[in-house]
């Protein structure tokens, strides 16, 4: 046993991740040689029966920052959950590290609960990621104030009496394009916070016809054109979702539909069926009279400021180009997925936008089951 702890001790101290084993004080009972090079610069027995805040001072860059802290604070519980946070460690001068990952996971030791407490180093590319999101949240929030000053008084410019007419179309285009600038940050911050905290979108059992008619009610004053089919199933049709993520992802496919597709051809919402693995299937169609685009660009629709084709000409005010990246990681923070397609003829192309929601695993009285079609698709 003991020759087996041994080796046990080298193969751990040979590891590069910093690894420490605390109990419920936080007091440290075991730690690596790795943990001590980076805490202490010494060796592991330096570090045994120290409190963990002792020796480690965290700066957490994401949105698990509290419970990141928690770990440090004797007063509280031990965590009774695995989680993860990327952060900075800092010395005891307060000069900062490079990333970290920051793992923790209980471990039932002796009868006793205990927290094994792991850092690693980041790759290139990850810290690469980090430090972008921390970028974009900082720039979003240093934006917003002078942007909401410059619309305010483009507000009141807009409304002194008489304007000469060119001035008047300029401070309009003024004003549209203010309005292009805050929906585009208010986008790109929603898209840091999906990708830096997942738990952003709150999945829970909803009955998707419910959702689907006040959505429907609430829009089609905005779009009279809007049509939505195959409801007549869809009162007993329970699915995974965040309502707020799916009237926002809704709202953007309409936005997407009403600004590119053609205004005198309906858009259609259209509960589609299931396609036998579990998800239901929503169908967002709109037509235009443009040809079909390449298949490399329709792939590339959902992806962050990509567009099919210039939109600036002096006259309109382009949209911000995030609307189907930050539907896709709406529907994808609810274990859904997003999937383009589009149907030429001589007249037109339908563009189809195919949202996949996970249906509730368990049905009660199994009408669920039931009253699900299978699409071929």
């Amino acid at each position: 046993m003991r020759q087996s702890l041994g080796m046990l001790q080298v193969a751990f101290d040979a590891a590069s991740e910093a690894m420490v084993i605390v109990d419920v004080h936080r007091r440290i009972h075991w730690a690596n040689q790795a943990s001590a090079d980076l805490f202490v610069g010494g060796v592991p027995i330096q570090l045994v029966n120290q409190t963990l805040a002792d020796v480690l001072k965290l700066r957490p860059l994401d949105a698990h920052a509290k419970a990141a802290l928690q770990l440090l604070d004797p007063h509280l519980p031990l965590p009774r959950t695995s989680g993860e946070s990327r952060c900075q460690v800092l010395s005891p001068n307060g000069d900062e590290s490079q990333v970290h990952l920051l793992r923790w996971r209980p471990v039932e030791l002796i009868q006793a609960p205990f927290l094994l407490v792991s850092l690693r180093d980041l790759s290139p590319e990850e810290r690469a990621l980090v430090q972008q999101q921390r970028f974009m949240t900082d720039l979003t929030h240093e934006l917003r104030t002078p942007l909401a000053i410059v619309s305010g008084n483009l507000q009141r410019m807009a409304r002194l009496s008489p304007l000469p007419e060119a001035v008047s179309s300029r401070l309009t285009m003024a004003r549209e394009e203010m309005a292009r600038i805050q929906k585009l940050l208010g986008h790109l911050s929603l898209l840091t916070r999906l990708e830096l905290d997942p738990d952003v979108v709150s999945c829970g059992d909803h009955l998707l016809g419910p959702l689907l008619q006040r959505w429907y009610e609430a829009s089609r004053e905005l779009a009279p054109s809007l049509q939505l089919k195959g409801l007549e199933w869809g009162d007993e049709l329970v699915v995974q979702t965040d309502p707020r993520a799916l009237m926002l992802a809704l709202d953007q496919l309409l936005d997407n539909a009403c600004q590119h597709a053609n205004r005198s051809m309906p858009i259609q919402l259209s509960l589609a069926g299931s396609d036998g693995l579990g998800h239901c299937i929503l169908e967002f169609a709109s037509q235009s009279l443009d040809a079909p685009v390449a298949s490399e660009d329709l792939e590339r629709w959902s992806l962050p400021f990509f567009r099919g084709k210039p939109e600036r000409d002096g006259e309109r005010v382009e949209g911000p180009g995030l609307g189907l990246a930050l539907v896709r990681e709406l529907v994808r923070g609810c274990g859904g997925t997003l999937e383009l397609h589009q149907q030429p003829s001589p007249q037109e192309t339908t563009t189809i936008v195919r949202l996949r929601l996970k249906l509730r695993t368990s049905n009660a009285s199994g009408a669920v089951a039931a009253a699900v079609r299978t699409d071929p698709a």
